[in-house]
C-alpha cells in the first residue's frame, strides 16, 4: 500500500484480515512462536492499534493494545517523543495515575543495523481497560502536529512529570472496546477452526467394534438399547435376575414394546439384546446333570465353533456336542485356529507358550524338485468359547505369516489348503508338547482330516501319542478336500506315502498327471469310527449319494453310521432368547403374536396377524433348492400370505434383482440378501412356517430350530429332513408325532401342493394349527440324546486295534 495508508487503522484491520484468511485457507503454522504486526511510528496523527499475533501449538492468542489519537498527540506534544532517536537513547517506564494506562518507553536497536529507535506503548492488560465514565465525554485538546518532531525527554523524572498531565482515555474508548470484542470473536473462531483441523478424522468402526460398543451401551443403559419402553414400575435400568423354573425371560405386553420402523438406523434387529438371566440356572443344570463315573478325555479338532467362529452347521454341532458332554462330566477340549476375525471375542484368553511345528515346502527349479523343512513357530492360547475350553493355534508373530488372517472365517488372503494342513500338524504337536494324550481325538470335515493320517503314521507309530482313538464326523460329502501330492508337504510329511488307492488317492484322478489326494478319503480310511449327521444321510451315502466315496464307505460300513444332530437350547429357546421383544412357551404363546407384529412393522410389511408368514433362512446355493425358493416366494403372495427370505451365497444375484425391482416396495415380500444371526432369531419366532426345500441335506438344523419357536417346517424329503419332519396328513404316523409338511418331488408342482395344504391348515383349521405349534415346541431335539450315542461309540472304539484300517 501507499504511504498514505500504511499506518492507518483501516489498513491494520486489512492486514489482520489477510492473516486470518491465510490461516483459514492454508492452515498456516508459523515456524516461529510469535509474529508481531504493529505500527511503528509513535507520533502519527492517526489512531494506534498494536496487535500481538501468537501461534503456538495450534492456538492463536491476540493482545490488543489501543490508545486514542488525542492521548497520543497530547503525550507527544508534551514530551516531544520522536519516532527515532540516535543511539544511546533512554529506556524507561512511567506510571500514570488513576484510570490512565501504564506507559512503556522501550529503547532497542533496529533491525538490519540502521540505528536505534524508541517506541511508546500502552502497557494495558485486558482487564485494566476502564469503563467509560461521564467525565471522559469531554473533548481533549490535541497538540499541534509539529510537536511530533520534538526530542524525547532525557531523564526518567521528566517522563514522570509529563505523564501526570495525560488525560484519561477519550470518548472513542467504546469504539475500541467494540473492536476488541470483534477481534476476540474472530480469535475464538480461529481457535475452533484450528482445533477442527488438528482433530484426527473419525475412522469407520468395524462390525465387531460396533457390537462391542453396543455391549458397553447395554451396561450403561440396557433399557433403551433393548428397544423397550419402561416396564411396570417405570424403572430406568433392567437388572438381570434369577428366573424361576419355566419363567419367561421377557414378559412384555404390547404397551411395553418400543415398536420399530423400517427406516430405523441402525436397523431394529441390531438393537442390543435383553440382559441375560443370572447364571444360577446354568449352575443348577450343571449340578443336576447326570455325571458319569468314567469320564473320557475328548479333544475336538475343528475349523469352526459357534457362536464366534461359525459359517454353517459345523460350528453349531461342535459347540452343542462339546457342551452336552461337559454336562455329563467328561473332560472336553476344542482345538481351533486362532482366526484374526475372532480377536477379542474369546473369554479368559491366555497365551500359554510358543512351540515349533515342522512345516515343509516343495519347490522345483530346472526340473529338480527340492523339499525344504522348517521349524515354524506357533503360538498356543487357551480360552473359553460358548462355555467350552478351547485351545487356539496360530503362527507366532515373528513368522509374519498371513495364515488365518482375514475379516471372516474362510475369508482371508491365505491359502486355505496349506493353512489347514499346517493346522492339523500343529494340533498334534500341541498335544505332544503339553503332554496331552486323550481317549478320543474327534476330527471334523476335510479341513482336519489330515490329523487322522498323521496320527497313526507319525505320532502313534513313533510313540509320541499312544492312547487316543480317532473319530471322523462328515458334515457334508460335497466337500472332500482335494490335494496335490506336493501340497501335502505343508504338514512336514511327504504326500507320496499316502498317494495310494488303499489310503488317500482320489480315484477320479487315476491316470491324470498329477494324481491327487483326497483328504476326506484318507480320514475315512485311517479313523477308528466314521459318523455322519443323520441316519438317512448315511444310507444315501452308501447307496450312491456319497459320490465316489461310496465305494470307500462301503468297505468300512461296519464302522460307519449316522447320528442325528441336536439343537443347542442355550442358544435357541423361545423362553430365554434375548433377541426377541417378548418371550413365549407352550401355554403362554402371546409373545409369538407380538414377535410377528414386531417383524412386520419393522420391515414395513402389512401388519396383519391373519396373513400366514413363511420364512426361509438359508444359504443361497444350488444345494438349498434356490429354484424352489423362488417359486415359493411368488406362490405365497398369490395365496395371500407373506414371505421373508434371509440369506446369501453365490446363487443370490437373481434374488437381489427381485429385491430391487419386483418386490422393492412390496408389503408382503421382503428379500434380505445378507445374513444376521440376531435377525434369524426374530424370524424364527415370528414365522408361521419355515421353508427348507433342499435338494440334499445331511441333517439340517433349520427345521429343528423352527420347531423350538413354534414354526411348522415345510421341507423336501431328503437326508436329515426325513428323519425329523413328519407330515401332518401322514396317516401312517401317530398324530402326536406329526409336526410339519413334506413333499418328495423336486418340481414346482410338488412344492405348490405342499404349500397349499399348509396354507389351508392356517386359514381354515386355525385352532388345530395353534395346537400343533405348541406341540412341536415340546419335541426333544436337544443334544442330550445325540451326546449319549457318541459316548457309546467313543467307548466302543477303546477296544479297537491300533489303527483304523
Amino acid at each position: 500500500p501507499g504511504p498514505s495508508k500504511r499506518h492507518c487503522g483501516s489498513h491494520v484491520a486489512h492486514r489482520v484480515g489477510c492473516r486470518v484468511h491465510a490461516f483459514r485457507t492454508l492452515s498456516l503454522y508459523r515456524t516461529k512462536s510469535r509474529s508481531r504486526l504493529r505500527t511503528k511510528r509513535a507520533g502519527d496523527a492517526y489512531p494506534r492499534t498494536h496487535l500481538l499475533f501468537t501461534v503456538q501449538k495450534t492456538r492463536v492468542c491476540y493482545l490488543v493494545f489501543s490508545m486514542a489519537a488525542s492521548s497520543m498527540r497530547a503525550f507527544a506534544s508534551t514530551h516531544a517523543v520522536g519516532s527515532r532517536v540516535a543511539s544511546g537513547g533512554l529506556t524507561g517506564r512511567a506510571r500514570t495515575h488513576g484510570a490512565s494506562p501504564k506507559l512503556v518507553v522501550v529503547h532497542k536497536p533496529t533491525r538490519r543495523g540502521r540505528g536505534n529507535f524508541s517506541t511508546v506503548r500502552a502497557s494495558v492488560k485486558a482487564d485494566d481497560v476502564p469503563e467509560p465514565v461521564a467525565m471522559e465525554a469531554a473533548a481533549v485538546t490535541s497538540a499541534p502536529p509539529a510537536a511530533a518532531t520534538a526530542v524525547a525527554p532525557s531523564t526518567p523524572n521528566d517522563v514522570s512529570v509529563a505523564t501526570a498531565n495525560i488525560a484519561p482515555l477519550g470518548s472513542n474508548l467504546s469504539a475500541l472496546q467494540a473492536q476488541l470484542a470483534a477481534l476476540s470473536a474472530t480469535n475464538a473462531a480461529l481457535v475452533s477452526d484450528l482445533e477442527a483441523m488438528a482433530k484426527k478424522p473419525e475412522v469407520a468402526k468395524t462390525k465387531e467394534q460396533e457390537k462391542e460398543a453396543n455391549r458397553l451401551a447395554v451396561i450403561a443403559d440396557p433399557l433403551a438399547h433393548a428397544g423397550l419402553a419402561k416396564p411396570i414400575g417405570h424403572v430406568d435400568v433392567i437388572e438381570p435376575r434369577v428366573l424361576a423354573p419355566g419363567e419367561l425371560l421377557i414378559q412384555n405386553t404390547a404397551d411395553d414394546i418400543k415398536w420399530p420402523s423400517p427406516d430405523e438406523q441402525p436397523p431394529f434387529w441390531e438393537r442390543a439384546p435383553y440382559p441375560s438371566p443370572l447364571k444360577n440356572n446354568a449352575d443348577d443344570e450343571l449340578t443336576n446333570a447326570k455325571k458319569t463315573d468314567q469320564p473320557l478325555h475328548v479333544v475336538h479338532v475343528t475349523a469352526e465353533m459357534a457362536p464366534i467362529a461359525k459359517v454353517g452347521g459345523l460350528g453349531d454341532v461342535v459347540t452343542g456336542l462339546a457342551r452336552a458332554h461337559l454336562l455329563n462330566g467328561h473332560n472336553v477340549e476344542v482345538i481351533l485356529p486362532y482366526y484374526s476375525s475372532i480377536e477379542g471375542k474369546v473369554d479368559q484368553l491366555q497365551h500359554v507358550m510358543d512351540f515349533d511345528v515342522t512345516k515343509g515346502k516343495e519347490t522345483e527349479w530346472d526340473g529338480v524338485r527340492e523339499i525344504k523343512l522348517d521349524n515354524f513357530s506357533t503360538s498356543m492360547y487357551t480360552g473359553v468359547i460358548g462355555g467350552c475350553n478351547v485351545i487356539l493355534l496360530k503362527p507366532a508373530a515373528k513368522e509374519r505369516s498371513n495364515i488365518f488372517v482375514g475379516g471372516k472365517i474362510y475369508g482371508g488372503s491365505y491359502n486355505e489348503l496349506e493353512s489347514y494342513l499346517y493346522f492339523c500338524r500343529a494340533a498334534l504337536e500341541c498335544l505332544k508338547v503339553t503332554n496331552r494324550d486323550p481317549n478320543v481325538i474327534h476330527v471334523h470335515e476335510w479341513q482336519c482330516s489330515a490329523v487322522a493320517m498323521l496320527y497313526w503314521d507319525l505320532y502313534h507309530a513313533e510313540g509320541m501319542l499312544r492312547n487316543a482313538k480317532i473319530m471322523l464326523t462328515i458334515h457334508n460329502m460335497d466337500n472332500t478336500g482335494e490335494c496335490r501330492q506336493e501340497e501335502f508337504i505343508a504338514t512336514g510329511v511327504s504326500g507320496v506315502e499316502f498317494n495310494t488307492l488303499e489310503k488317500a488317492m482320489d480315484e477320479r484322478t487315476i491316470g491324470h498327471n498329477p494324481e491327487r489326494l483326497c483328504l476326506l478319503k484318507g480320514a475315512i480310511v485311517y479313523s477308528n469310527y466314521v459318523t455322519t449327521v443323520s441316519p438317512t444321510y448315511a444310507k444315501d451315502a452308501l447307496s450312491g449319494g456319497g459320490g465316489f466315496l461310496n465305494k470307500t464307505l462301503g468297505k468300512v460300513r461296519t464302522k460307519f453310521r449316522g447320528v442325528l444332530n441336536g439343537v443347542d437350547e442355550q442358544i435357541w429357546d423361545a423362553r430365554l432368547d434375548p433377541y426377541l421383544p417378548a418371550s413365549f412357551k407352550p401355554g403362554q404363546m402371546q409373545g409369538k403374536a407380538l414377535c410377528k407384529r414386531y417383524l412386520q412393522q419393522g420391515l414395513g410389511m402389512d401388519v396383519n396377524p391373519d396373513k400366514p408368514l413363511v420364512v426361509c433362512v438359508s444359504r443361497l446355493v444350488p444345494q438349498k433348492g434356490v429354484d424352489l425358493i423362488k417359486h415359493a416366494i411368488a406362490h405365497t403372495k398369490d395365496q395371500g400370505g407373506q414371505f421373508v427370505l434371509l440369506g446369501s451365497g453365490h446363487s443370490d444375484p437373481p434374488f437381489s434383482q427381485l429385491a430391487s425391482s419386483v418386490y422393492k416396495r412390496d408389503e408382503d415380500v421382503k428379500l434380505l440378501i445378507f445374513y444376521s444371526d440376531q435377525l434369524s432369531h426374530l424370524l424364527y419366532a415370528a414365522a408361521d412356517f419355515v421353508l427348507v426345500p433342499s435338494m440334499f441335506e445331511p441333517c439340517g438344523l433349520t427345521q429343528m430350530i423352527a420347531m423350538e419357536y413354534g414354526a411348522l417346517p415345510i421341507v423336501r424329503k431328503t437326508g436329515g429332513l426325513a428323519d425329523t419332519v413328519f407330515d401332518l396328513d401322514d396317516d401312517k404316523k401317530p398324530y402326536e408325532e406329526r409336526n410339519g409338511f413334506m413333499f418328495e418331488g423336486a418340481d414346482n408342482g410338488a412344492l405348490t401342493q405342499c404349500m397349499n395344504r399348509a396354507m389351508d391348515t392356517f386359514k381354515h383349521r386355525r385352532q388345530d394349527f395353534s395346537q400343533v405349534q405348541e406341540r412341536v415346541m415340546k419335541t426333544d431335539n436337544t443334544w442330550e440324546k445325540a451326546g449319549q450315542e457318541y459316548v457309546r461309540l467313543y467307548r466302543a472304539m477303546q477296544g479297537d486295534g491300533v489303527r483304523g484300517y
